[in-house]
C-alpha cells in the first residue's frame, strides 16, 4: 500500500526528480514511526513493568525523527507549504489514530483499516507534487483506485482470519468483515464504470478485484479455504495488487 503508489506515479509521469527521494524517505520514515510509538504508549499507560524493547523503541525514534525533519525541510525546497502542511498534519493524526487505537486493542478496527488504506495509499500524490510540482488529476485517480482497491483486499483478509478463528474455536463467527468486504466489493462497481469513461483500463483495475474478492468471500467457508495457508493467501494479494498496479499505470499514462 505504501510503496506500489509511488511506483506507479513514477512510471505514470515517466521522469526523475531530486524531491522524490526525500518523498520516499519521509513516507517510510512516518510509516516506520508507528512501532516504536506504540511500544512506548504500551509502556506509559499499559504495562506496569518495564519491557526490554522500550529501549529500543527510544533508539529508533532517534533515528526516525531526524530523518522526517531533514526530509521536510528539503521538500520545503520544491513544494508549496499548504501541501507541505497538509501532507504532515494528515501523516502526524493516522499515526495518533492508528497508535491510540493499537493501545486500545482496537487495531482490527474496520474504520481504522480504511483510513490506514487511504492515508498509505497517498504516497501517490506525494511523488506527483515532487514530480509534477501540483497534485495531477491522474494522480487523484491513482489514488482513489488504489486505496479503494488496498481497502477491499485488507477487507477480505480479515473476513477470512475471522471465519478461521471461529472454525478453530466452535464460536460464533463476526459478520462485521464479512458484510464490510462485500459492500466493499459492491462499491468498486460504481468507481470502475466512473474510471471507465477515462480508460477501460482503469474499469478493468476495479472489476478484477471486485471478481476475485467476491469468489473469495463466496468460497470462504469452503474446507479447501480453510486450509490453504495463510503465506499463499498473501502471495495471492500481492499478485493480485500488483496487476491492479499494473492496470492502473497503463490507463493513467
Amino acid at each position: 500500500m505504501l510503496a506500489q503508489p509511488a511506483v506507479c506515479a513514477l512510471l505514470i509521469a515517466w521522469r526523475w526528480h531530486w524531491s522524490v527521494l526525500p518523498t520516499l524517505l519521509v513516507a517510510a520514515a512516518m510509516f516506520f514511526l508507528r512501532e516504536p510509538l506504540i511500544v512506548l504508549a504500551r509502556q506509559k499507560y499499559v504495562w506496569r513493568d518495564p519491557k526490554p524493547e522500550t529501549p529500543l523503541a527510544r533508539r529508533w525514534l532517534v533515528i526516525l525523527i531526524p530523518i522526517i525533519a531533514l526530509s521536510g525541510a528539503l521538500l520545503l525546497l520544491r513544494w508549496q507549504l499548504t501541501w507541505l502542511t497538509a501532507f504532515a498534519t494528515g501523516s502526524i493524526a493516522l499515526t495518533a489514530y492508528a497508535v491510540w487505537m493499537t493501545v486500545h486493542n482496537r487495531q482490527r478496527s474496520i474504520g481504522l483499516q480504511i483510513v490506514s488504506a487511504f492515508g498509505l495509499t497517498s504516497t501517490g500524490l506525494a511523488v506527483s507534487l515532487s514530480l509534477m510540482h501540483s497534485v495531477t488529476t491522474w494522480a487523484c485517480w491513482l489514488w482513489l483506485l488504489s486505496a479503494a482497491q488496498a481497502a477491499a483486499g485488507i477487507l477480505v483478509v480479515h473476513a477470512r482470519l475471522e471465519a478461521r478463528i471461529a472454525a478453530k474455536t466452535k464460536k460464533a463467527e463476526s459478520v462485521a468483515f464479512f458484510r464490510a468486504a462485500a459492500w466493499m466489493q459492491a462499491a468498486l462497481l460504481p468507481l470502475a464504470l466512473a474510471a471507465g469513461f477515462l480508460s477501460p483500463w482503469l474499469a478493468a483495475a476495479m472489476l478484477l478485484p471486485a471478481a476475485v474478492h467476491t469468489y473469495e468471500l463466496k468460497t470462504l467457508h469452503t474446507p479447501e479455504a480453510m486450509v490453504t495457508p495463510l503465506r499463499t493467501v498473501g502471495f495471492r494479494a500481492m499478485g493480485l495488487s500488483l496487476a491492479v498496479s499494473l492496470l492502473l499505470v497503463i490507463g493513467l499514462r
